[in-house]
């Protein structure tokens, strides 16, 4: 038997794993980045920030789509 094929799988598994880690980190950072400059509440910002790094990926781009803002009508 030869098993040179299962090897080149298991590579190429081992390195798409690798990149979808490395893709949920950089979106990870880039949201918690911009979730810096948002002038939003204390637990507004630590919500955002928990459902960023808690939920893979769709944390951050959840993030992006809703764009959160300040509400001026409170205040």
């Amino acid at each position: 038997m030869n098993f040179d094929g299962i090897r080149w799988v298991f590579w190429l598994v081992q390195a798409l794993q690798c990149l979808v880690l490395l893709a949920w980190i950089i979106c990870a950072l880039v949201a918690l980045l911009g979730l810096r400059k948002q002038k939003i509440s204390d637990a507004a910002r630590a919500l955002w920030a928990l459902l960023i790094v808690v939920v893979p990926i769709l944390g951050a781009v959840a993030f992006w789509i809703v764009k959160p803002q300040a509400d001026d009508a409170v205040g």
